[in-house]
């Protein structure tokens, strides 16, 4: 065993451990002698599911010697912990409670619903269960949605609201587009859960800080109708934002205050963390606030200043957009690059539209898309490298391979380039040349010329109409699954055939798909199974049995169906003298080749001989040996026992007999001409070309030009024969035709007399 298998079984062995033990300890909640604990419905969005959670809480202060109580609704991935200090300092003059929102901390465990606006309806349940008729709200980062969805759903429940640097409004989220945004929180969260699942963590990473409560948080977060709901709201309210904020832009906060005529707003030195890091700056503040709110010295949206109000009026306004530095930047960089893992053309039309918005510079978001796309493709690359080339040996011949390799060494670099302008067709055609060992610098080199003119191109269009393209993609957001299916199918069926359209080989081969797809002979197996199997099973109801219909060859364990023993039925009907010589071989291909001359010999037997698994269907590996080599090489390749018997000369026949239970004899309900199909030389053509210019054989050309490998490539003489195939089935090329008309009562004498030794 190589190394490489070694590690490979290695990890695999620990995964499945690490997997099993998770499956049997599930993720525990995170709690502290701190904590109280209560149970509450799991919800849906506000749905209840039947079901029920935990919510753990942390609280501060008294709540018999307080009047008020606040309720502190952290952001992702922290929990409460993060704002204890916040919370203290609040529980000077009111009673504090900090839940651990559903999926957080001592909250943990795996719901339905991870979003912000769900836990906004968790908010009010934990109200319920506390008996609490009113509360004031202060919100941090991400709790900003729950809090803006409590005050809006359930207004009489929230006394003041008070926002600290929280998320609002869609436009100022990351890309400022839902689809855009939602792009990284998918490619984010299959990176959680790859994680997961493929890497043998035994539960360590269940309740990882950015595990997946912080990835499906965000990813089932909508923050679309925040911008309506924040015009809906009465109450009063705060907003504190740090003028330095990295993750949630100043910006939403002016904007939020803008649609909040009635709020007052707090602009700090500093940067995002203001709510944990600092809260003694911010305390004061919102204490102050809430004082002037329970004396009635605040305004509310009806009450606020006229211009304040007037402004709040257009519900979309300018939104201002500034260039991000520092450690903002490298974030929004890095989100660029996730993008592209999932979607490599969307993330190039977000990062254009960013840089049109001025948020980043145009170099900036095309070496961004850059990276991005470089190494995600490698990565392709290298994963059909080291996985797919073990996995094409299983099932492809050597010869199929090289002959593969071959055609990628001579289309591979203009394949490479036009796959990069080709959406859909990068994942299969990367995998495949790593598959087929292109060289490394070889695939890079093409690779990296196409990316470099595709990427500045795709990036430069998006910044110029990339208004005109967020607006399309939003138009489309709800659909976009439905959108992307049927785009791949398009691409894929434009990929498969146009390029078989300007060749007379491809077009025959696409009439040979037709053919195939219009003429009921050549549907598959399935278009015709699943009627039989339902009315066996009515069958079996109306009859009350299962097996009723293993009584159509009483004398077969299973009447035929499948996994029958082909050297039994044999032994049964040797008797009658009908049934030409044969032996089964079961062993090393050494002693099957033994025993084959054995029998030859004493049955007198010349090659050609029949080879065929003793259990098969539909001449499923069945071949007509020439030689011993012929014969060797079968026995190199079964694995299974297998029926050698004297190959009979001569026309072949289906015959179809049926003689009931009551009945003396039988009849002959159908016979079948079981003719061979075959082409004619003209002594110019190869035999490719001969079977698909063939009226019949084009039809199975894929099965016959499989079949004869490079022969294909030979030129028959003019007027030679060539058959196409030699064994009797129609899933093998065989020509059927209707043969009643040489049905005589010889004949049906004759196979009366053999059935009887089979009963």
């Amino acid at each position: 065993m190589t190394l490489r298998r070694k590690l490979l079984v290695g990890w695999l062995a620990l995964l499945v451990c690490s997997n099993a033990w998770r499956l049997l300890n599930p993720p525990a909640p995170v709690t502290t002698s701190s904590h109280r604990t209560i149970v509450l419905d799991e919800l849906q969005g506000k749905a209840k599911t039947g079901r029920q959670i935990t919510l753990a809480y942390r609280h501060f202060g008294d709540r018999s010697s307080s009047d008020s109580t606040v309720i502190l609704l952290h952001g992702t991935p922290v929990a409460s912990a993060a704002l204890i200090g916040l919370g203290e300092a609040l529980a000077v003059n009111h009673y504090v409670i900090a839940p651990d929102l559903p999926g957080f901390g001592g909250s943990l465990q795996v719901l339905p619903d991870y979003s912000s606006l769900t836990h906004g309806h968790y908010a009010a349940a934990l109200m319920d269960a506390l008996d609490l008729d009113q509360a004031y709200i202060v919100a941090y980062s991400q709790g900003g949605a729950p809090a803006i969805t409590l005050a809006r759903s359930h207004p009489e429940r929230v006394g003041a609201l008070v926002l600290v640097a929280t998320i609002g409004v869609q436009e100022l989220e990351l890309f400022g587009s839902y689809a855009f945004n939602h792009l990284v929180y998918a490619g984010q969260l299959g990176v959680v859960r790859a994680a997961q699942w493929l890497l043998p963590h035994f539960g360590y990473l269940d309740n990882a800080i950015l595990g997946p409560g912080y990835a499906r948080n965000l990813t089932d977060t909508d923050q679309r109708p925040l911008r309506n709901w924040l015009t809906e709201i009465e109450q009063p309210s705060l907003i504190i934002h740090g003028e330095d904020d990295g993750l949630v832009p100043v910006e939403a906060g002016l904007e939020h205050h803008r649609l909040l005529p009635q709020s007052e707003l707090i602009l700090l030195p500093g940067g995002h963390e203001i709510a944990y890091a600092t809260p003694e700056r911010i305390a004061p503040d919102i204490l102050s606030f809430l004082e002037r709110v329970s004396q009635r010295q605040v305004a509310t949206r009806s009450t606020a200043d006229s211009a304040r109000i007037s402004a709040a009026a257009d519900p979309m306004g300018a939104i201002p957009r500034r260039a991000l530095t520092g450690g903002a930047l490298l974030v929004l960089f890095l989100a660029i690059v996730v993008a592209s893992y999932v979607s490599e053309d969307l993330a190039c039309i977000a990062a254009g539209i960013l840089a049109a918005q001025g948020v980043i510079s145009f170099p900036l978001a095309v070496i961004a898309s850059l990276v991005g796309l470089f190494t995600g493709d490698l990565a392709l690359f290298a994963a059909g490298r080291w996985v797919g080339r073990p996995t094409l040996q299983r099932w492809v011949s050597a010869d199929k391979l090289h002959q593969a390799q071959q055609w990628l060494a001579e289309r591979g670099p203009v394949v490479i380039v036009a796959s990069r302008f080709m959406p859909g067709t990068r994942l299969p055609t990367y995998l495949a040349a790593g598959a087929l060992q292109m060289p490394w610098l070889r695939f890079t080199l093409f690779f990296a010329m196409a990316t470099l003119i595709w990427t500045p191109l795709l990036v430069g269009l998006a910044s110029l109409y990339g208004d005109a393209i967020d607006g399309w993609f939003a138009r489309y957001a709800n659909h976009a699954v439905w959108v992307a299916l049927a785009l791949f199918i398009v691409l894929w069926l434009t990929v498969k055939t146009l390029p078989m359209l300007f060749s007379w080989e491809g077009r025959r081969q696409l009439y040979s798909r037709w053919l195939r797809l219009t003429r009921y002979e050549y549907w598959p197996r399935i278009a015709f199974y699943p009627p039989i199997v339902l009315y066996c099973v009515w069958l079996a109801i109306r009859y009350r049995s299962a097996t009723l219909f293993t009584l159509a060859n009483p004398a077969m364990p299973l009447g035929g169906l499948v996994g029958e023993s082909k050297s039994d039925i044999l032994r049964a009907l040797q008797p009658s003298g009908a049934v030409a010589s044969f032996c089964v071989l079961a062993g090393t291909p050494e002693s099957s080749i033994d025993t084959l001359r054995q029998f030859m010999q004493a049955e007198d037997i010349r090659y050609p001989i029949v080879l065929k698994p003793d259990i098969g269907q539909r001449g499923q590996d069945v071949v007509i040996a020439e030689n011993e080599a012929t014969a060797e090489d079968y026995f190199r390749q079964s694995n299974q026992p297998t029926i050698a018997q004297r190959f009979v000369s001569g026309e072949e026949y289906g015959v179809f007999y049926v003689r009931m239970p009551d009945e003396t004899t039988g009849t002959i309900f159908s016979l079948t001409h079981k003719g061979t199909t075959t082409v004619i030389g003209d002594g110019q053509k190869t035999l490719k070309q001969l079977i698909l210019s063939d009226r019949r054989a084009v039809a199975m050309a894929r099965f016959f030009l499989d079949l004869h490998g490079p022969a294909v490539n030979d030129t028959p003489r003019a007027g030679e024969s060539v058959a196409l195939n030699l064994i009797g089935t129609h899933s093998r090329g065989s020509l059927f035709r209707d043969a009643a008309h040489l049905s005589t009562p010889a004949l049906s004498a004759r196979i009366d007399q053999i059935s009887r030794h089979f009963a």
